[in-house]
């Protein structure tokens, strides 16, 4: 990968703000982000918490958080961020918005990154040992609430499988946006899946076990057309709605 290629993946910047300054990235941080806070302080707001980020300090956001930042100065905002694609993490952590201990070692790593407009393969060596400093540092989550939340769902919508996707949030007491997070975090499908892959199974249910029609079925169901569930339905069971019952002989 030559120095082009870095640049397009890894965002190094010393950012200065002369006055007070508001972001809105509630759809998501496009990237992860270590940061070093030089003068100023900020107030990084998410669904679930808010951290506040002082002089001096260290702080991490991780990719596609929904979050809205103020920046504040006395004048003069400024601080180091270091936007990546990927976070290293063998051991399936979840590491959520945080400030992170001081280290002298990250700090002077930091100022090594502070403004560059084309990375090289040294630049993202001294990245990954910076990141090798900070990981210890960092508190994380378990990801088992994720999974409860994921599960909670999945047995609400085979209950009420046309439900609201804040009616699923208020279910399991979090956001609709922290709802969105859990499915990312561990699930292999998004919720939109789950809801069409449960009302798959019922549409196989009621196809071996009665005779209706298979027009009736997709109606009943709310697909969209016939045609779109038969396309849905021999995508999931690689079988045609058909094959399915002429297997069970109905």
């Amino acid at each position: 990968m030559n120095d082009i290629m870095f640049s397009k993946v890894f965002w190094f910047r010393k950012i200065k703000f002369d006055k007070f300054h508001y972001t809105d990235n509630r759809a998501g941080a496009p990237s992860h982000y270590f940061a070093y806070m030089l003068c100023g302080n900020c107030k990084i707001a998410t669904d679930s918490e808010t951290v506040n980020i002082n002089e001096g300090d260290i702080f991490y956001i991780p990719d596609k958080c929904s979050y809205q930042s103020y920046w504040y100065g006395n004048p003069e905002i400024q601080f180091i961020s270091l936007g990546f694609p990927c976070l290293p993490n063998f051991d399936n952590l979840d590491y959520p918005v945080q400030m992170i201990p001081f280290n002298d070692k990250a700090a002077e790593l930091f100022h090594l990154l502070s403004d560059k407009t084309r990375i090289s393969a040294n630049d993202i060596g001294v990245f990954y040992t910076l990141a090798g400093v900070l990981l210890p540092l960092m508190s994380h989550n378990t990801l088992c609430r994720t999974k409860e939340i994921v599960e909670n769902t999945k047995n609400y919508l085979i209950q009420h499988p046309y439900a609201k996707v804040s009616e699923l949030a208020k279910n399991c007491t979090i956001s609709e946006a922290a709802l969105y997070s859990a499915f990312h975090k561990s699930s292999d499908m998004t919720l939109n899946q789950l809801r069409n892959n449960l009302l798959l199974e019922k549409a196989k249910d009621i196809l071996i076990t009665t005779d209706r029609p298979i027009e009736y079925i997709s109606n009943l169901l709310q697909f969209s057309s016939t045609s779109y569930f038969r396309k849905k339905f021999k995508k999931y069971f690689n079988m045609a709605p058909t094959e399915m019952r002429k297997k069970y002989n109905v």
